[in-house]
């Protein structure tokens, strides 16, 4: 009887200080977002910033570096030109023309005009924006390198933004929020935002959750290949993951990009002799504010039998004690320490 009682009292402490409710979720907690309105926005976005899969053009504004260059003639080859903080541009032969608010292939259509004003019969001119320096986005959270950066021809998406920003930081939690700005690609140009996307006004406040684990569909209507815009903003989570329960180790430990069940578990000093490793749980935050469960076999895992589950920010993987191996964990934890301190107690007491 006095063994029930002390592995009654070492199972409910053991419990108590080891699973605790599965509500007990690390990391900030994040505002609720509907999934449905949440993959609509997403798709609203892909509609207004592309066409045909194309990128929408930008607008240009002061800062952008421009590469100009008109066929045949000598002195507009290879021009590099910078819009000015008033918006203009300064060429050889026409002088100042305004580029701010215009795309570039209407700045092409505009320098064209006034060169066969006087110049030349049909010319031909080639535009190239070298660096969007007006057009920049905040990327902040857990990257190596946060801040605002210039968007450039090459660098338009999501994904690339990131890249801009060192990748994910060590602590990413695996998802990003995203915020849209309220605004067109061009929305100063002649036909404004009637014609050049006014569905991308789209900033609300509340942020878009983009989860990197998830397996979108189709696979080119994911986020991360979305164009952006000036004035985006992209904020990445870090977090943490807890686990509880009969491990070496249980408690919370912060995230890392790619981390599986398999390796939290591992992280927490793997499961102790009385973990049964065949019920493990995990419990995850869904973005309705509700909570999912799922199930872990351990063993599968190991053996390559179960695919592993990618971790994201506030999950808790819980280890629980096995009805087999409990008791004869409780007498060991017994011999090992409450009668080898009685033993050295009575020994210090002679």
């Amino acid at each position: 009887m006095l063994i029930g009682a002390l592995m009654g009292t070492l199972t409910a402490g053991c419990a108590a200080g080891r699973a605790p409710s599965p509500d007990a979720s690390p990391g900030v907690a994040r505002q609720a977002i509907d999934p449905t309105a949440n993959r609509e926005r997403i798709r609203a976005l892909w509609q207004a910033r592309t066409r045909g899969g194309i990128p929408v053009e930008f607008c240009l504004g002061p800062g952008d570096l421009l590469a100009i260059s008109v066929f045949r003639l000598t002195e507009m080859q290879g021009m590099r030109s910078r819009v000015s903080s008033t918006g203009m541009i300064s060429l050889p032969l026409i002088g100042e023309v305004r580029a701010a608010g215009l795309t570039q292939d209407e700045l092409a259509a505009e320098i064209a005009r006034r060169l066969r004003a006087g110049y030349m019969r049909d010319p031909e001119v080639t535009i190239f924006v070298e660096q969007f320096a007006s057009q920049q986005v905040s990327v902040t959270g857990a990257v190596a390198k946060p801040g605002l950066y210039p968007l450039s021809r090459d660098s338009r998406t999501l994904a690339d933004m990131l890249s801009e920003a060192g990748g994910l930081g060590a602590a990413a939690g695996g998802r990003i929020q995203f915020y849209p700005s309220d605004g067109a690609a061009c929305p100063q140009a002649a036909g404004g935002a009637q014609n050049r996307g006014s569905a991308a006004r789209l900033g609300t406040g509340v942020p878009i959750d983009i989860d990197l684990n998830e397996d979108y569909q189709p696979p080119e209507e994911n986020p991360l290949g979305l164009p952006v815009l000036g004035g985006d903003s992209l904020f990445v989570d870090s977090g943490q993951f807890a686990v509880a329960g009969w491990v070496e180790k249980p408690g919370a430990f912060p995230i890392s990009p790619g981390l599986t069940a398999f390796g939290g578990i591992s992280v927490a000093g793997g499961p102790s002799f009385a973990a049964d490793v065949d019920k493990i749980t995990l419990w995850r935050a869904e973005p309705d504010g509700t909570k999912k469960r799922v199930d872990v076999d351990f063993g599968a895992i190991e053996g390559g039998a179960q695919k592993d589950v990618t971790l994201q920010a506030g999950d808790v993987i819980k280890v629980p004690a096995s009805p087999v191996r409990l008791p004869p964990y409780v007498l060991y934890w017994l011999l090992t320490n409450v009668i080898r301190v009685g033993a050295g107690v009575s020994l210090t007491a002679f």
